[in-house]
């Protein structure tokens, strides 16, 4: 699990470009910074980089997928994911993807995960499928 922080720092400094896993979606991790919900300019760049994939592609879904810590307030971390979860999902919508290819989902914290990483991330997956 050491290389899961090195793989989403080096994913979001590489010219905002696209994180792929083997699937054939598209993933854009976007940051925030610690007990924060605001959108800071490098994460709107990415977010909208998000976007305009899924408009060019006709994008089937969008997942944006809130992670949570496994530190602190558990209630606490998980409800900040959501949160975040739907600032991304409003944000993604006023950048032109319509509310029906939108998906959020919020995931519990994992032991597995580093909690510094974790508590601070949403990723958004694109399936750039044709419906």
């Amino acid at each position: 699990m050491r290389r899961l922080p090195v793989m989403l720092s080096v994913c979001a400094l590489a010219g905002l470009g696209a994180c792929t896993n083997g699937s054939d979606r598209d993933r854009y991790p976007v940051f925030f910074e610690p007990a924060s919900t605001a959108i800071s300019p490098t994460a709107q760049g990415i977010i909208d980089k998000a976007a305009a994939e899924a408009r060019n592609n006709h994008a089937k879904t969008v997942e944006v997928i809130g992670h949570a810590g496994a530190h602190g307030n558990l209630s606490t971390d998980e409800m900040l994911s959501v949160e975040r979860a739907k600032i991304v999902a409003a944000a993604l919508t006023k950048a032109g993807v319509g509310d029906a290819q939108i998906t959020q989902i919020a995931h519990p914290p994992k032991n597995n995960e580093d909690a510094s990483i974790a508590s601070r991330l949403v990723t958004i997956e694109v399936d750039p499928s044709t419906p």
